[in-house]
């Protein structure tokens, strides 16, 4: 049975109010997870590749980058990036030959040019139009002939007869869940099992938000490519709650059982 960890790559300072409708005016720091799998034939396997230097930092950023980073404000993690968790477990950038890439925005690409060797597997819907919070230079100059459609691959069965997601790794050990709403393109991975996990990725910010039926605040709420698509793909997360899976999100605050810590810390 794969199960992934989550380092925790980076942190954005918020509003409770602003995620969580309701949530009132005290701050929450959000996380940026990225996650790893050590796989028996892939190898290392990432699930994003967070946010980093490059989406922060440096000059030759172009000026809608700039402006996006310092809005958003991030904290980077360097002892939780994506290098620094391969690195723990003993691999090196050139060891990783797939990267599961929920969606393209900032905070989840970050690292792909560190990534040399690895292919990507994406939902290629996203070749169209780019919106919000995506940007093209934080991608490989090579990132259209490395990609891999998740619809290639073959369907399976997902866990509680929640329909099929397609199997991206070829044994059943991961099954990409198309989660449309927050991006297009966007989904989630399903770790099947005897408490089968769900990586929702961005389907919203706080897992209590997603348990108890609730909405983001203002201005979270806009962020929403398709919102009926989103608030579908909510209520998917929320059912498989409720039948016994773990959930794990991107940006949620709360440590959950499989969140890293390095060895040195």
């Amino acid at each position: 049975m794969i199960r992934p960890v989550f380092g925790n790559t980076a942190t954005v300072r918020t509003r409770r109010g602003f995620v969580l409708r309701g949530g009132g005016w005290g701050g929450v720091r959000l996380r940026v997870r990225c996650g790893l799998i050590n796989h028996p034939k892939w190898g290392p396997v990432l699930i994003d590749a967070g946010y980093g230097p490059r989406a922060s930092q440096g000059r030759g950023r172009s000026w809608p980058l700039r402006a996006y980073a310092r809005m958003v404000g991030m904290k980077l993690n360097p002892l939780e990036s994506p290098l620094a968790m391969l690195a723990d477990h003993g691999f090196l950038p050139e060891d990783v030959k797939l990267v599961l890439l929920t969606h393209l925005h900032a905070d989840h690409v970050s690292y792909l040019r560190d990534l040399p060797e690895a292919r990507f597997v994406v939902d290629t819907q996203v070749t169209g139009p780019l919106r919000h919070g995506v940007f093209a230079e934080l991608l490989p100059d090579d990132f259209a002939a490395r990609c891999v459609n998740i619809t290639d691959h073959v369907s399976a069965d997902l866990p509680y007869g929640m329909g099929q997601g397609f199997d991206v790794l070829g044994d059943g050990s991961a099954l990409a869940v198309p989660l449309p709403g927050h991006l297009k393109g966007h989904y989630g991975i399903c770790f099947p099992g005897d408490t089968p996990l769900l990586y929702a990725a961005d389907v919203q910010w706080l897992r209590d938000a997603v348990v108890q039926d609730r909405v983001p605040g203002f201005p979270a709420s806009l962020v929403a490519d398709d919102a009926k698509a989103a608030t579908e793909s909510i209520a998917f997360a929320r059912r498989f709650v409720r039948e016994g899976g773990d959930l794990v999100l991107c940006h949620d605050p709360a440590t959950t059982p499989y969140d890293w810590t390095p060895t040195d810390v």
